[in-house]
């Protein structure tokens, strides 16, 4: 086998335990209220809407197709704006990671995967989480990090469908799209 791209492994695998730690902090900071079976579920839609992109990347190292490395970098940028707080803002370092570990073995048909990939991903951070009025208000206001079973599933298929498009548009021509993920990153001349 070609070499592992543990770089590769190693940041897939930090956005993983990043994904899940931001679906934990999301349910155990919620309103007492809040943590019922819907608030569970709406935390780890955004674990698993976080984790995606690590997933992508570990996919990438353990099947040698770092075509789905663009798809990953690129998601992490829009993700890691996501929060107000700036929580997710240090998702923009394994983004440009990951986008100088694909620089080196760029083809023209990684932007077609990373376009249907990224697309998908979009459209389940949106449906997650900005398709929908408040569904509960209170006497200060509406809150917005209200998340309903019908937009969990909703995102959790498309993530789904990301991770399944991804894998199968890559597969289709196994390592001729550059083949052996480099080790470490490229460096400049």
């Amino acid at each position: 086998m070609a070499r592992s791209g543990g770089l590769v492994l190693g940041i897939g695998g930090a956005i993983v335990l990043a994904g899940l730690a931001v679906g934990v902090v999301r349910y155990v900071g919620a309103a007492p209220f809040e943590q019922d079976a819907e608030g569970a579920l709406a935390a780890g839609t955004l674990a698993a809407v976080v984790a995606t992109p690590g997933l992508l990347a570990l996919l990438a190292a353990r099947s040698d197709r770092p075509s789905l490395l663009l798809p990953a970098a690129i998601v992490l940028v829009p993700l890691s704006m996501l929060s107000f707080a700036g929580i997710l803002l240090p998702l923009l370092v394994p983004a440009v990671l990951l986008f100088r570990a694909w620089a080196p073995r760029a083809r023209g048909r990684d932007v077609g995967v990373a376009i249907v990939v990224v697309g998908l991903l979009c459209l389940a951070v949106w449906a997650a989480f900005l398709a929908h009025d408040d569904p509960r208000s209170y006497a200060f206001g509406s809150t917005s990090d209200v998340v309903t079973y019908a937009e969990s599933g909703i995102a959790l298929a498309l993530v789904a469908a990301a991770l399944a498009v991804g894998a199968w548009a890559t597969a289709a021509t196994g390592s001729a799209d550059g083949g052996d993920l480099p080790s470490g990153l490229p460096v400049s001349s």
